[in-house]
């Protein structure tokens, strides 16, 4: 038996208010998902760009280390870099060059005196980059953390000047790092105070240091940053077979100019 005519058209007159009241509905729904997530990204963008701004647009130098490993260095001359070493350098040349700007990428023994002076990106902590040790023995009274070697597992720890308090990376058994500890630190180059400034990127590990390069494009830190012009983050990471999980800010400390 066929439905009547009339039947069908009176389903859709009474079905049709409720179809467009649901597809606009959907409509206003996928506008409003659309516009917050394109404004959080644009946020985020204009919070990293107030970060970088300065640094960025004066094309600082991104200074990596490279290990000797006695050795070793039969077959790599030119020292070893760590894969979270470099894990961080292309997380901050990426963030550099989204916001249209540009680093060049240089190793730590290459630097000349005049270079030492001008605008650095500093990824490693003291044992991994030289130029790391030298700026932090320069800052030593200015920053309020520090790193302390650690003769047991050939790396370093974190103290933290102001409670005397020691942040040590944790081990497995077998002695490998399962959790680390990290430094961003931005001040003016204790070279050149007056011209240019350095960002510090340092784990006790290279976990550590990866880490923190990808958390310092993290919007909800860059927002405690935004009226920081210098400062110290204390970052911790999980390290579950060499990768890195969970990082989370510690602390965040401001610097004042002396």
């Amino acid at each position: 038996m066929e439905p009547a005519v009339g039947g069908i058209g009176g389903w859709l007159v009474q079905a049709f208010p409720d179809i467009s009241s649901n597809l606009i509905a959907a409509a206003i729904g996928g506008v409003l998902v659309w516009s917050t997530t394109t404004a959080r990204r644009r946020l985020k963008l204009v919070r990293a760009r107030r970060f970088w701004r300065a640094l960025g647009g004066r094309h600082p130098l991104i200074v990596l280390g490279a290990h000797d490993f006695g050795p070793r260095q039969r077959w790599a001359r030119a020292g070893v870099v760590g894969m979270g070493d470099i894990q961080a350098l292309v997380e901050i040349e990426a963030q550099l060059r989204k916001l249209g700007f540009a680093g060049k990428i240089t190793e730590s023994k290459q630097l000349t005196p005049r270079e030492l002076s001008s605008d650095l990106v500093l990824i490693g902590g003291p044992v991994a980059n030289d130029v790391t040790r030298t700026m932090l023995a320069k800052l030593d009274g200015v920053v309020s953390y520090a790193f302390a070697e650690d003769p047991d597992h050939e790396a370093h720890v974190v103290n933290d000047l102001r409670s005397g308090r020691t942040l040590a990376p944790q081990y497995e058994e077998s002695g490998y790092p399962v959790r680390d500890h990290a430094l961003i630190i931005r001040t003016p180059n204790p070279l050149a105070p007056d011209t240019s400034e350095i960002v510090i990127v340092a784990g006790c590990w290279e976990h550590g240091t990866a880490a923190a390069a990808e958390k310092l494009g993290d919007r909800k830190l860059l927002r405690r940053l935004k009226k920081m012009k210098h400062f110290e983050v204390l970052v911790e990471t999980t390290v579950v077979n060499g990768a890195y999980y969970n990082t989370k800010v510690i602390e965040t400390r401001r610097i004042s100019a002396r």
